[in-house]
């Protein structure tokens, strides 16, 4: 009963992280609990620092426990099928290996993997995302080469001039990136331009472009590409990826592979 508690406590501040308010009403619906339940719950949040209570409901009390909660309700998105792409891609992690690892979800999930791999010796990372950045923090057999730049509060992703003028002289072997959107005509796309920029030019600094994403990207398109179909060395995803999809990626000479 107590896990039920949490679950559901925990599932109401993920409400919270998406949405800047929300009303007892709609956590009882979303729930499936009675108005007078979401309330005890409420309550109990604002005892613990989490939230505040505003009419008819709740907000999240400070910025900083906004952005933590939206990373982690993203990094719960589709957790399992990450997990396994972050696990093949480690595979491609070597010593004395240096390599960059941008801001997204699924890419965070191969940071937790290399963490684990003790075998792993004098690796250097370049995280262009903070959260990346703090998994790897304790990890003594990685260098972590962190970026200077501008610190997005939505994703927490370091942009910017100073990030591109950091990377500028140096040599990355592999790139692993993350995407909105994947297509064999548009290739690979995001939402945000100075992020945009920013991956455009890690890929020109980049030997190898290695792509991590889950099959819910497949078709979806961003608001602009940052790279065609032909600059990726490979793309890792699971088994959820449309068929149809991997085979036309696949005849346009990019190496697909599906974790299992």
């Amino acid at each position: 009963m107590t896990y039920l508690i949490q679950s559901r406590r925990q599932k109401i501040l993920d409400i919270l992280a998406i949405k800047e308010h929300v009303s007892v009403a709609e956590l009882s619906k979303s729930l499936d609990v009675s108005e007078v339940t979401v309330r005890t719950d409420l309550n109990i949040l604002v005892k613990m620092g989490k939230i505040e209570r505003v009419h008819g409901g709740a907000n999240l009390i400070e910025e900083r426990l906004k952005q933590e909660y939206s990373f982690q309700a993203r990094k719960n998105l589709n957790f399992s099928k990450k997990q396994i792409i972050g696990a093949l891609a480690s595979n491609f992690v070597n010593s004395s290996d240096c390599i960059l690892l941008d801001a997204s979800s699924t890419v965070l999930a191969l940071a937790q993997m290399i963490n684990k791999k003790s075998e792993l010796k004098d690796v250097t990372v370049i995280p262009t995302g903070i959260w990346t950045a703090i998994e790897l923090m304790g990890c003594s057999n990685i260098n972590v080469l962190l970026p200077g730049g501008y610190l997005r509060h939505t994703s927490g992703s370091i942009t910017g001039l100073p990030a591109n003028n950091f990377l500028h002289d140096l040599i990355i072997q592999k790139a692993f990136l993350g995407a909105w959107g994947i297509s064999c005509d548009e290739g690979l796309t995001d939402t945000h331009l100075i992020e945009i920029e920013l991956k455009k030019f890690i890929i020109s600094r980049s030997r190898e472009i290695i792509v991590l994403v889950d099959g819910s990207k497949f078709g979806q398109v961003g608001l602009s590409s940052y790279a065609g179909i032909r600059q990726i060395s490979k793309i890792i995803t699971d088994s959820s990826a449309p068929a149809g999809e991997i085979e036309k990626i696949r005849n346009a000479g990019v190496k697909v592979l599906v974790a299992e």
